[in-house]
């Protein structure tokens, strides 16, 4: 004896039940949340080295601005920009929101910095391996060394290398670095700003490996493509 609704139908019945799969998966493409690489339209691009001159041991910013002020990040995503120099180098680096966290209320942080509060009789400068090994470098020493400025690669948990960081010897006290006005009020920070460091050395360029390689007398540049296909570049020539 034969169930009716058996093997027979149910070929047919399949097919029908395959197609509707398919259409709730492409209504649902964004289940697993946006995309990691986002393409804002950028209206500027800027390069920054801060006090570190574009030297061996240095740091280089990269920051976009987009054309929308309202335009978010999200904490996972990148904006993919290329950084070339003259000499030979070439670095496909992500740019990333510049101020932390990714929600619109509460305070906001610079995502990659923390300050470094010596005690007394205490030298920053000396701690350089405890930083590197942190995944970062100096940005600000001050002349005394009792302050500086540490910048991180990657803003992955920046308040808890931040905390640990206090128990490198001689370090008095660790702090996130604040904006002075509230983000996106006239004149202060954008909440829409991106930004990656870099860091800068100089020798022969190895690209790829994450690592701005300069001569004296480069020329740094850094590409954008918007989503309508027009290249933004900014330039900066190394002392």
């Amino acid at each position: 004896m034969r169930l009716h609704g058996g093997p027979r139908n149910w070929g047919p019945l399949r097919e029908r039940v395959l197609a509707v799969g398919l259409l709730v998966a492409a209504a649902c493409t964004d289940l697993f949340g946006p995309d990691p690489i986002a393409t804002p339209r950028l209206r500027e691009l800027a390069i920054g080295d801060r006090s570190t001159a574009l030297r061996h041991g240095g740091v280089m910013y990269v920051a976009g601005y987009p054309a929308d002020t309202a335009f978010r990040l999200g904490s996972h995503q990148r904006v993919r920009v290329e950084v070339t120099t003259t000499s030979g180098d070439r670095e496909n680096p992500g740019l990333r929101r510049f101020l932390c966290p990714p929600r619109e209320l509460g305070p906001h942080f610079l995502c990659f910095d923390f300050l470094l509060l010596m005690q007394a009789g205490s030298d920053a400068r000396g701690l350089a391996a405890e930083v590197d090994a942190a995944g970062g470098r100096f940005s600000l020493v001050s002349s005394t060394g009792s302050v500086a400025t540490v910048t991180l690669f990657s803003s992955d948990d920046l308040v808890g290398r931040t905390r640990a960081a206090r128990a490198w010897r001689g370090v008095a006290f660790t702090e996130l670095v604040f904006p002075f006005c509230a983000p996106d009020a006239s004149g202060c920070l954008a909440r829409s700003q991106l930004e990656v460091p870099m860091p800068v050395d100089s020798g022969v360029a190895s690209p790829g490996d994450g690592v701005i390689q300069v001569r004296s007398g480069d020329t740094v540049v850094v590409a954008y493509r918007q989503p309508t296909g027009e290249l933004l570049q900014a330039r900066r020539a190394v002392p």
